[in-house]
């Protein structure tokens, strides 16, 4: 079974400020997951003050990855249908 078939894409529609804000929620996400890698790496973290429960390093940087794709995913839908 393809990526695809287990999660298959959907169409919304959002103002394009909507999505930029919907980003920017995302961005900070994603900069907690890096503060709280941060943190179990080195004891502290001067990404945030918040950090995460999670096992270990590793799983707060690929859940922090993980957003950062999301983000990019929706920057380059944005981009794209600025440049159609």
């Amino acid at each position: 079974m393809t990526e695809e078939q287990k999660d298959p894409p959907i169409t919304l529609q959002l103002s394009r400020n909507v999505a930029g804000q919907i980003c920017e929620g995302l961005h900070e996400r994603m900069l907690v997951w890096r503060a709280t890698a941060q943190y179990l790496e080195e004891g502290y973290s001067h990404i945030s003050d918040f950090i995460e429960e999670c096992s270990s390093p590793h799983e707060a940087r690929a859940i922090a990855n993980w957003y950062e794709q999301i983000i990019q995913s929706i920057r380059d839908q944005l981009n794209d249908q600025t440049e159609a």
